[in-house]
């Protein structure tokens, strides 16, 4: 998966970039490839706020913000989002197959 970091603000952390790479390597192991990941680390006021795109083969994109004084709480909040959203559209697509396979 490639992946690509923006930040809007000059005050990142090399640190933080470093964590969100790895943090974020990990999302295949959730059982979809993934085109490419985009995170834009961006500070309001005095929160950072981290956004997420995970950009599918197929389909729509999976997107997750999450807003925090702490960097590394900001990437964890966006990352458990995306982890829920893959997991409930996961749900929502096995249940479908397998009505249609039970009508059979």
């Amino acid at each position: 998966m490639n992946i690509e970091i923006t930040s809007r603000c000059e005050s990142i952390p090399p640190a933080l970039k470093l964590y969100v790479e790895t943090k974020l390597a990990g999302v295949e192991r959730l059982g979809e490839e993934f085109k490419k990941s985009e995170i834009i680390l961006s500070q309001e006021k005095d929160e950072l706020v981290c956004e997420v795109i995970l950009h599918r083969h197929r389909g729509d994109p999976f997107v997750a913000h999450s807003k925090s004084r702490e960097g590394r709480q900001a990437v964890d909040g966006a990352a458990t989002k995306l982890e829920k959203q893959f997991l409930r559209f996961k749900e929502k697509h096995s249940h479908k197959g397998r009505r249609h396979r039970a009508s059979d």
